[in-house]
C-alpha cells in the first residue's frame, strides 16, 4: 500500500492534476470566470426548446398617458380584472405597482374589484432596492394592498442584466414574502434557490394585451389558468433572457415557475462539479497505460464534460462549469509545457534523443528497481569525428549509435548528453551474463558507421551501475565514472554493484566520509624530499595528499583520489592540495629556503582550460614563485586528445610552471605522450628502479631512459630509491634527481624546514650519512 502511495505522489501527471484542481477551486471561489459560466448557460438555452405548460398566461396591462395617466391606468386595470375574472381565470397575479390616482371614484372602483377577487388575487411588491438605478422600486399603495395576499417579485441580475437564480423567499429584515414564481408553480420546485431554465420557449408563453381580452378565443385561453398582469412597456428595471434580449420582468418569474413545473431548476454548485471532474482527471492521470490510451481517456473526459453540459441543459439543471473547464485547461497547459520541455529543453537537438536532464528527471520520477542496470557508453574521440561532419551528418551518426545500443532491448530509451556519453536503463535480470551481453553489444556498436558515403570508426567503453541502494541520479554518476574507468584495450566494460567483490573498488560509505572531509578541509599534505643525485642536496619535495579518517584511519591516496574522480570532486581536491603546497613553499621561502615543489594532477583534468584557470587563481592567491612549482602529470594514457592537452599545458607553462611525466615506463606513461606533450622532466617508475640490481633488463631501461632524457633536454627523476647501493648506481647512470625512503620518507612541513636548515648549515650531504 505504501509503495503504491509513494508512486502516486511521485507521478508527475498526478501532481499536475492536483495543481489543476487547486487552481480550479481558486477560480470558483473568486468567480473570476463567471462570464464563462454565463456563456455556457446561454449556449445551453439554445440547445433545447422546451414548450411551456400553458397553465400560466401573461397579460400586459394598458398604461395611461398624459396628465391623467394614473387615472387612466387604474380605470383600465379595474376593467382588465373584470375581463380576466369573466374569462374564468383560476388565479390573478398583479405584478405591477398600483398607486392612488387622485380620482376617488376610480380608485374606489379598483379597490372594490380587488376586494371582490381577493380569494384568487395576489399582489406583488419588491423588498429590495434597485441598485442599478440607485433608488427604490415603486410599491403598491397600502390603500389597495390592505386585505390582499402579497408575494415578492424580486430577482437579482448579473452585470449583463441576466437572472440566473431566484430565491424561493425574499426578505428585507422586517418581513419575508414568498417569491412570485413559487405561487405560480403551486409551491413546487426547490425550497431555496431556483435556476430558471431558459430553454423554456419564452415566445410560446401565452401572452396577450389587456385591450384584447374581450374576444371569445382569448377568453378560452385564460379559463382555469393563472394570469399574470404585468406592466406594459419596459420596466424601470432592465432584465434579459438569453435568446430573447430585454423582456418584461414578469416573464422571468413565469419562466422560473415553468421550470419548477417541469421538475428542473436545481442548481449544482462548483464543489460538486469540480470534485467530480477532478476525480475523473486524477483517475485518468494515474492510469498505468500507454500514452495513446491515456490520451483516449483524456478525450473521454472532455466528451464527458460536454455530455454533462447537454444533459443538464435537457433536464433544466443549472451547473457551474467554469471551474471544471479551468481544471482541464490548466492540466492541459501543464502537460503541454512538459511536452515542450521534452521536445525542446529535454531533447538533444542534433540527435533528437532525450538528454541527460530528461534521464535524471526520469530516474527521480520513476526510480529503477534493483534489477535494473544503468548503462553509460562513452564514445572516444567524438569531437574529432564531429569536426569533419556537418550538423545534419552529426545527427545521423548519433542516431545510428543509439539504434545499435538499443539492439539488446528494443523498448529501451536511449539518452544522449550532447557530449560523449549515451545512456540507457537495462533490465539486467533478463540476462544471465550481463558482462558478456554488454561486451557483445559493444562489439556491434563499435563497428564503423557510414554517413554520407563516409566510413567513420567508433571507439567505445561502457560503464554500468547495478547497485540497488542509491538514488537514480547517484547511480548515473557512478555509471559515468565507470565508463571513464573502463579501458578499450583491457577492460572495455566496467560494472559496479553493491556486492562484496566490488567493495574495495567502489566504497559508497567512503564517498560520504570523503565529502565531509573535503567540506571540513581535513585532507592534508606530506612532503617527500627529492635530492640531487650528484651533490646529495635536498632540492625539492613532492606534495602527497594524506587523509586520516576517524573510523578507518589513514586512507591510501590512490583510493580516495579515485573516489574524488568518480564523484566529480577532483578539481576541488587538486585545488586544496595545490593551495597547501604553495603555502608550504611560501613558508619555506620566508625561512630562507627555495626548494621546488611537485604536485600531482590527473591527466583527465586537461580536457579543457579549467585546470589552467585553477592553477592561475591559486598562484594569484598564494604569491609563490611559479618557477619553483612542478606539475606531475599522472595517467597520461587517459588523454584522448593530445592537441587539446598540449594547448592547456602550454597555457600553464606560460605562467612559469614546469611539467613532469609521472611513472614513465609503465602503461599510463609512454613515449607517445612524451613526444606529443611539452614536458620538462620524466620520472622513472619505481618498478624499474628497485630492480636494477636484480634485473639486467630493468637496469638497461633505467640507463636508456636517463640517456634519452639528457639527449632531449629533460630532467630525469628516479622514484623508489630504497638503499645507498641504488642511490650510487643511479648517479653513475646519469639520473639527475632521486626520491625514496632511503632519502627520506614523506614528512610534514616543519620537519622539511628543519632538514633544509640543517643542510644549509653545511651538515654532511645526504649520501655520506649513515
Amino acid at each position: 500500500m505504501l509503495p503504491l502511495a509513494r508512486n502516486l505522489i511521485a507521478s508527475e501527471r498526478l501532481r499536475h492534476a492536483a495543481i489543476a484542481v487547486g487552481i480550479a477551486v481558486l477560480v470558483a471561489v473568486t468567480t473570476i470566470l463567471r462570464p464563462l459560466d454565463i456563456t455556457v448557460w446561454s449556449l445551453q438555452a439554445k440547445l433545447f426548446d422546451h414548450r411551456p405548460s400553458g397553465e400560466i398566461v401573461f397579460v400586459e396591462a394598458e398604461r395611461g398617458a398624459g396628465a391623467d395617466a394614473l387615472v387612466t391606468a387604474n380605470r383600465r386595470l379595474a376593467g382588465t380584472l373584470e375581463a380576466v375574472d369573466a374569462a374564468g381565470a383560476a388565479r390573478i397575479f398583479i405584478d405591477l405597482p398600483i398607486q392612488r390616482s387622485g380620482d376617488d371614484a376610480v380608485d374606489e372602483r379598483l379597490r372594490g374589484e380587488l376586494l371582490r377577487l381577493r380569494d384568487k388575487t395576489v399582489l406583488t411588491r419588491s423588498l429590495r432596492t434597485d441598485f442599478l438605478n440607485g433608488r427604490g422600486v415603486a410599491e403598491t399603495d397600502p390603500f389597495f394592498a390592505r386585505g390582499l395576499r402579497m408575494v415578492s417579485n424580486d430577482y437579482k441580475t448579473d452585470f449583463l442584466g441576466y437572472v440566473w437564480g431566484i430565491d424561493a423567499v425574499h426578505g428585507d429584515g422586517r418581513r419575508t414574502l414568498p417569491a412570485l414564481w413559487t405561487e405560480l408553480a403551486g409551491n413546487s420546485g426547490p425550497k431555496a434557490e431556483l435556476a430558471p431554465d431558459y430553454a423554456v420557449n419564452v415566445e410560446a408563453i401565452p401572452s396577450f394585451e389587456a385591450v384584447n381580452l374581450g374576444t371569445d378565443a382569448l377568453s378560452a385561453s385564460i379559463r382555469d389558468r393563472a394570469v399574470v398582469l404585468g406592466q406594459a412597456g419596459q420596466s424601470r428595471r432592465v432584465v434579459k433572457i438569453p435568446g430573447s434580449g430585454v423582456v418584461n420582468p414578469s416573464l422571468v418569474h413565469i419562466v422560473a415557475a415553468e421550470t419548477a413545473l417541469r421538475g428542473g431548476g436545481q442548481p449544482v454548485n462548483w464543489p460538486w462539479t469540480t470534485a467530480f471532474f477532478g476525480l475523473l482527471l486524477a483517475l485518468a492521470a494515474s492510469a498505468s497505460v500507454r500514452a495513446r490510451r491515456r490520451r483516449l481517456l483524456y478525450g473521454l473526459l472532455v466528451v464527458s464534460l460536454v455530455a454533462t453540459v447537454v444533459v443538464t441543459a435537457a433536464s433544466g439543471v443549472r451547473a457551474i462549469f467554469a471551474s471544471s473547464i479551468a481544471l482541464f485547461i490548466v492540466y492541459a497547459c501543464l502537460r503541454l509545457i512538459v511536452r515542450f520541455k521534452r521536445r525542446h529543453l529535454l531533447v538533444e537537438p542534433r540527435s533528437k534523443l532525450p538528454n541527460f536532464v530528461a534521464l535524471r528527471r526520469d530516474l527521480s520520477d520513476d526510480p529503477p528497481d534493483g534489477a535494473a542496470a544503468i548503462v553509460v557508453a562513452k564514445i572516444a574521440r567524438l569531437d574529432a569525428v564531429f569536426a569533419t561532419l556537418t550538423p545534419a551528418d552529426q545527427g545521423r551518426y548519433l542516431r545510428q549509435l543509439a539504434s545499435r545500443l538499443a539492439l539488446g532491448d528494443p523498448e529501451a530509451r536511449i539518452y544522449y548528453d550532447g557530449g560523449k556519453y549515451f545512456a540507457l536503463i537495462l533490465a539486467a535480470a533478463k540476462y544471465e551474463d550481463l558482462q558478456g551481453h554488454l561486451e557483445g553489444l559493444r562489439a556491434i556498436a563499435s563497428q564503423s558507421v557510414t554517413v554520407s558515403d563516409r566510413v567513420l570508426d567508433v571507439s567505445m567503453t561502457i560503464g554500468v551501475d547495478r547497485s540497488a541502494e542509491k538514488s537514480g541520479p547517484s547511480r548515473l554518476s557512478s555509471a559515468i565514472a565507470a565508463a571513464d574507468q573502463a579501458r578499450e584495450a583491457y577492460r572495455p566494460v566496467f560494472i559496479i554493484s553493491d556486492t562484496v567483490d566490488d567493495a574495495e573498488e567502489w566504497d559508497y560509505s567512503l564517498q560520504a566520509r570523503l565529502e565531509s572531509a573535503l567540506s571540513q578541509d581535513r585532507i592534508s599534505i606530506k612532503l617527500q624530499p627529492q635530492a640531487d643525485l650528484r651533490t646529495g642536496q635536498i632540492i625539492g619535495a613532492e606534495a602527497l595528499a594524506r587523509w586520516v579518517d576517524e573510523e578507518r584511519g589513514e586512507i591510501p591516496p590512490a583510493r580516495f583520489i579515485l573516489q574524488c574522480e568518480r564523484v566529480g570532486r577532483l578539481d576541488e581536491l587538486t585545488k586544496r592540495i595545490l593551495m597547501k603546497s604553495l603555502s608550504a613553499a611560501e613558508t619555506l621561502r620566508q625561512a630562507g629556503h627555495t626548494p621546488r615543489i611537485s604536485v600531482n594532477v590527473s591527466a583527465i583534468q586537461f580536457v579543457d582550460t579549467r585546470i589552467a584557470e585553477l592553477i592561475e587563481r591559486c598562484l594569484a592567491v598564494r604569491p609563490a614563485d611559479p618557477s619553483r612549482l612542478t606539475i606531475e602529470l599522472t595517467e597520461t594514457a587517459r588523454i584522448e586528445d593530445f592537441s587539446s592537452a598540449r594547448s592547456v599545458i602550454e597555457e600553464i607553462k606560460a605562467l612559469g610552471v614546469s611539467f613532469s611525466m609521472d611513472d614513465f615506463g609503465v602503461a599510463s606513461a609512454n613515449l607517445e605522450a612524451m613526444f606529443e606533450l611539452p614536458f620538462d622532466e620524466i620520472k622513472i617508475d619505481q618498478l624499474f628502479v628497485q630492480r636494477i640490481h636484480s634485473s639486467p633488463m630493468a637496469r638497461a631501461i633505467v640507463a636508456n631512459v636517463s640517456r634519452l632524457a639528457r639527449e632531449t633536454g629533460l630532467t630525469s627523476v628516479a622514484e623508489g630509491i630504497e638503499d645507498q647501493q641504488t642511490f650510487t648506481a643511479l648517479r653513475e647512470m646519469g639520473v639527475d634527481i632521486g626520491q625514496g625512503y632511503h632519502i627520506a620518507r614523506p614528512i610534514v612541513l616543519s620537519e622539511l624546514e628543519k632538514t633544509l636548515s640543517l643542510q644549509k648549515d653545511a651538515i654532511a650531504p645526504f649520501e655520506n650519512r649513515g
